[in-house]
């Protein structure tokens, strides 16, 4: 009896063995048509597949990145667009979320309840962008441009992201669009106007911290980490650590301006409405330059930019090379450079103190993450929800044009 009992469980789990191998081989199988599909000449099959895969996750783009690993990799490296990445890229694109995500490996959710759903299970902190136009889109406004190009593509950001948070983006509104057509068939579009934010949410979308605009990739890294830190310590006392990194940052400001001899008027660290009065605008170019040699662009950051050029092709080699000639493109990354130094301390050391002040108040504390941004958009940006113009079709101006070129 008891050796008939041994075979009949025996049997069960070879039976139940069996079964399983069956399903995750059938799984497997569906899963590796979905890539196939995803890559499909025809778009509707393409993007129905591209669809299926999002919907799992970031296990969708993993499937696309192994399938693919060695297209990835030589496009990294400069390789030429074909037809065949083109539809490569569009469906890593639209699977994590992301255009140009070839160059970073992120997945981004678009409904928060899913990143925290995901935040919770995975023990991680959010971070959620908020930005004018579309992550997934190439005219988004041009702080998430520099986002794709500069940040997200850099080694050390994109381990950090995929390591220790949860991400998540949301479109606050269109990014306004000007097409410049030169009537000779050269056009020039660009989007104008516009700021991202970078929140960063603890597993139950509560706001911890928030980084304005654009950052160095060392300083973004930086301050990153210590977010992450202060999210997932306990207890959790978000307020301190606001408190405190004000506290950092005002002090690291006024010791930007003794440096470059601006005279502070208080023997201890002024209050930042001080510290605002004593830097003009000259005084910001002179902080900025304090602090360019630590603004660098990696090789994944320089082949990224490079691609935006023109001559795309011998751009990325040169890239790539490291190439030391002289060329508008290497020009280009120099003035790109001063102007990420001087981004980062403005945002940091002036927008980002005035909100983590506004999070410390009473009032800020019992808004929710939309109002907050609300007030972020009007206050600190400039760009209130009021106002569908965004400071460019301002009533007080004269333009000499029927309806001051406005229609709707």
């Amino acid at each position: 009896m008891a050796s008939m009992k041994t075979i009949s469980v025996f049997a069960c789990s070879f039976l139940v063995a069996m079964f399983s191998g069956i399903v995750s081989s059938e799984t497997q199988d569906q899963s590796a048509s979905l890539v196939e599909q995803a890559i499909s000449q025809d778009q509707v099959v393409a993007r129905q597949a591209q669809d299926q895969l999002r919907a799992t996750g970031p296990r969708g783009l993993r499937l696309l990145e192994q399938r693919f690993a060695r297209e990835i990799a030589a496009h990294r490296k400069g390789a030429p667009t074909d037809e065949h990445w083109k539809r490569i890229g569009a469906a890593l694109d639209h699977v994590s979320g992301q255009y140009d995500d070839y160059s970073s490996g992120l997945f981004w959710y678009t409904d928060l309840e899913k990143a925290k759903a995901a935040a919770q299970s995975s023990g991680k902190p959010i971070l959620s962008l908020r930005l004018l136009g579309r992550l997934d889109e190439d005219l988004s406004c041009a702080n998430s441009r520099f986002f794709r190009t500069t940040l997200y593509p850099n080694a050390e950001i994109s381990a950090l992201l995929k390591d220790r948070f949860i991400l998540h983006w949301e479109s606050v509104r269109p990014a306004p669009r000007v097409t410049i057509d030169f009537g000779d068939g050269r056009t020039l579009e660009r989007t104008i106007t516009g700021n991202s934010i970078h929140y960063v949410l603890d597993q139950n979308g509560v706001v911890v911290d928030a980084l304005p605009g654009l950052y160095s990739a060392q300083v973004f890294a930086t301050e990153l980490n210590l977010a992450a830190a202060a999210a997932s310590a306990s207890p959790k006392d978000y307020a301190a650590h606001r408190k405190a990194t004000q506290t950092r940052l005002l002090k690291a400001w006024a010791d930007d301006l003794v440096t470059i001899h601006v005279k502070l008027s208080l023997s201890q660290t002024p209050p930042g409405q001080e510290l605002e009065r004593l830097t003009n605008d000259s005084a910001w170019q002179q902080i900025s330059r304090l602090h360019t040699d630590a603004v660098a662009f990696d090789a994944g950051t320089r082949e990224v930019m490079a691609r935006k050029f023109p001559d795309a092709g011998t751009a990325a080699r040169i890239a790539v090379a490291k190439s030391m000639a002289e060329t508008p493109m290497m020009r280009a990354f120099r003035n790109l450079q001063n102007t990420v130094s001087l981004d980062t301390v403005r945002n940091n050391y002036l927008l980002r103190t005035k909100i983590l002040a506004f999070l410390n108040d009473p009032y800020g504390k019992s808004l929710s993450l939309r109002d907050i941004n609300d007030w972020a958009y009007a206050e600190v940006f400039l760009t209130p929800n009021e106002d569908p113009w965004l400071g460019l079709a301002p009533n007080d101006v004269f333009a000499a044009i029927d309806k001051n070129g406005q229609s709707q």
